[in-house]
């Protein structure tokens, strides 16, 4: 799993990857320092799976930045980190396309769980924040493999040859929790309820369809 994190306080990075790092041993972190820096990286790789920013940085208000992130990688979620702790800070990172908001003194369990919660495809946003239930940036799609990131979809053409957790894990180099994760954002993405489903929802793609990685 590649990560882009972004802050421009040096030891707040080093805590979020060192944080990041114990529960994802097996991910590679891209840092940055701007909004700038990330779209950069976008541009460069597109393998990027996850990307967690600070609210506030020099270069772009937060509600622009984010917008730049989404447009360079739509199927990447994004996690704000901030030590704001305001309904407006939430609305604007919901509103510009944001997966969860977490504030920076936040345990380390919660911040992990927002990045699970994400990785399988959900939010994480206060209740008062409006318009939970129907994003205004949701994009329509006729195939639910573009919901996935170019990783996710290696472990559904995986699946579908019938390979076991264990064995997609070995075969792409990560950790089985890992590939638990992955699963849970494949269910999600074409409605089905376990492995047996997806693997058949995976024999409906060619090769051509699933990016090898």
């Amino acid at each position: 799993m590649k990560i882009v994190l972004a802050d421009d306080h040096a030891l707040v990075r080093d805590g979020l990857k060192m944080l990041l790092l114990s529960a994802y041993p097996d991910c590679e972190i891209v840092e940055a320092t701007s909004f700038g820096d990330i779209i950069s990286v976008l541009k460069d790789d597109r393998r990027v799976e996850l990307i967690i920013v600070d609210f506030t940085m020099a270069d772009m208000h937060a509600s622009a930045g984010i917008r730049a992130i989404k447009r360079s990688a739509p199927s990447a979620p994004i996690i704000v980190v901030s030590a704001r702790d305001d309904i407006e800070a939430y609305q604007i990172s919901y509103n510009a396309g944001a997966s969860a908001f977490v504030g920076k003194t936040s345990a380390h369990d919660r911040i992990l769980g927002a990045v699970e919660q994400v990785l399988a495809g959900g939010l994480v946003f206060p209740a008062e924040v409006k318009g939970l239930s129907s994003r205004p940036d949701t994009q329509t799609t006729t195939d639910p493999i573009e919901l996935l990131t170019p990783r996710q979809q290696q472990v559904l053409a995986l699946l579908g040859r019938g390979l076991s957790n264990k064995e997609i894990a070995k075969d792409i180099g990560i950790e089985t929790g890992t590939v638990k994760v992955y699963l849970n954002a494949i269910y999600r993405a074409f409605g089905v309820q376990n492995r047996t489903q997806a693997a058949l929802k995976a024999t409906q793609h060619s090769g051509d369809d699933i990016p090898s990685i």
